[in-house]
């Protein structure tokens, strides 16, 4: 039961990554996973059910993705794997950032969504908190984390639109740890 589930959401994210969000429906979704319409309504009764269960699977996967985020938060490897994590895949393998940006814009008309990316992003925060801490910043360490997530943040949607190459955004993000921390970057 469980495998049909995830076909089916990744079926959404295949729909959302070549059309963008406003093409997922119950046959796009179906088409894309290869079941059938009717499989996809036994799982899921709402397209807005849909949607909201691949972002949860979405969150789910980034997490797994970056293992090297759950180590010692006073391994600086630890801090550079919780604000570098989307840099590279912005870059290269630009369909799962697509992805993450379609669901952002969805939570204008979806404000369950935005409250699951906030929580997310308060997630993630609360985690370089909790590093940089570890690490002996000196400043206040819930300002410099809130901070360095938001240069993340943006510097992962400059390296999608390619304003901005990895490697940049990668020094800049080092550079500003280093600050941070008074830790060598």
């Amino acid at each position: 039961m469980q495998d049909k589930r995830i076909e089916i959401v990744e079926g959404v994210w295949s729909v959302i990554a070549q059309q963008g969000i406003a093409a997922v429906s119950v046959r796009s979704v179906a088409a894309a996973a290869g079941v059938s319409p009717g499989r996809v309504q036994h799982y899921f009764a709402t397209k807005t059910e849909l949607v909201r269960a691949s972002v949860e699977a979405m969150l789910d996967a980034a997490a797994e993705a970056n293992p090297e985020a759950l180590g010692d938060p006073a391994d600086p490897a630890t801090l550079r794997a919780l604000l570098t994590h989307a840099i590279e895949p912005a870059a290269s393998s630009r369909a799962g950032t697509s992805i993450y940006f379609n669901f952002v814009a969805a939570s204008v008309a979806d404000p369950w969504i935005g409250h699951a990316l906030a929580q997310a992003r308060t997630g993630v925060v609360d985690e370089v908190e909790r590093c940089l801490r570890a690490q002996g910043a000196e400043a206040d360490a819930s300002e410099l984390a809130l901070e360095l997530t938001l240069l993340a943040e943006g510097a992962t949607q400059s390296v999608f639109l390619g304003w901005c190459r990895s490697e940049q955004a990668l020094d800049l993000i080092r550079r500003s740890i280093g600050r941070a921390t008074g830790l060598p970057d």
